[in-house]
C-alpha cells in the first residue's frame, strides 16, 4: 500500500509539473499566429520522462527501496510460524533438522522458503556452517526473528536439547506478537479516521446543511 501511494504521488507530481511547464493541452489561442498548444500525447510523454527522472532521484529511490525491504520483512515474518510448525512436525516425526527444513522448502513457495533453501544448500556443500548460513540469511532479509531462530537451532544442536519444543515456543511467540500488532493497528484506526472525517466529511455536511439556508437568506434579502 505504501509503495502504491508513493508511486501515485510521484506520478501526480510529474503531471502537475508538465501542466505548469507546458500548459494544458489545446489551451492556446486560436489563430494563425498562435503557438500550438501541447497535445495530450505530448503531455503524457513528457510526464513519463519526468516520472523516470523523479523516481531516480535519491530520496525517492531510497524511499522505494525502504518500502520494498519492509514488504520483504513483513512477508517473511508472516511465513515464519508456518515454517516453524513444519520443522517442528518433522522433528517430532523422527526427521533430522535438515530433512525437516528441506520438507518445508519443497512444500512451500515464497521468499523465506527460497532463502532457507539457499542456506541449506550452502552448509550441505560445506560453503559455511549451519549457524553462519542462517545468520547471514537473517541479516540479508532483515528479520530479527530469523536471527533468534538461528541461535536457537545452533544451541539446541550443539548441546543436544530438544529443538522441537524450542521452535514450538518461538512460533507461538511470533503469533502472539503478530496478534498484538493487529490489535494495536485496529486501535489506531479511529485516530486515523479523524483526518478524512475532519477534512472531507464534516465540510461536506456543513455545506449540505448551510447551503440551502444561505441560498434562501439571499433570496429573501433580494
Amino acid at each position: 500500500m505504501a509503495g502504491i501511494a508513493l508511486h501515485g504521488a510521484v506520478a501526480l507530481l510529474a503531471f502537475v509539473a508538465c501542466l505548469l511547464l507546458l500548459g494544458p493541452p489545446h489551451a492556446g489561442r486560436r489563430g494563425r499566429g498562435a503557438a500550438r498548444a501541447p497535445s495530450a500525447r505530448g503531455l503524457a510523454l513528457v510526464a513519463g520522462r519526468l516520472l523516470e527522472v523523479v523516481e531516480g532521484y535519491g530520496p525517492v529511490a531510497r524511499a522505494r527501496v525502504q518500502v520494498g525491504s519492509s514488504r520483504v520483512r513483513m512477508g517473511c515474518l508472516r511465513e515464519m510460524p508456518s515454517m516453524l510448525d513444519v520443522v517442528t512436525l518433522g522433528l517430532l516425526s523422527g526427521l533430522s533438522f535438515d530433512a525437516s527444513l528441506e520438507l518445508y522448502c519443497q512444500r512451500y513457495e515464497g521468499r523465506l522458503a527460497g532463502a532457507l533453501s539457499s542456506a541449506l544448500t550452502s552448509w550441505r556443500m560445506g560453503v559455511s556452517s549451519r549457524e553462519a548460513a542462517l545468520r547471514a540469511m537473517a541479516d540479508e532479509l532483515g528479520v530479527d526473528a530469523l536471527g533468534s531462530f538461528a541461535q536457537t537451532v545452533a544451541q539446541a544442536l550443539a548441546f543436544g536439547s530438544p529443538l522441537a519444543d524450542a521452535l514450538e515456543g518461538q512460533a507461538q511467540a511470533i503469533r502472539d506478537e503478530q496478534r498484538s500488532q493487529v490489535e494495536e493497528e485496529i486501535e489506531r484506526v479511529p485516530v486515523k479516521m479523524l483526518v478524512p472525517l475532519g477534512t472531507l466529511i464534516v465540510p461536506a455536511m456543513l455545506l449540505a446543511i448551510l447551503g440551502p439556508l444561505l441560498g434562501s437568506s439571499l433570496v429573501l434579502g433580494h
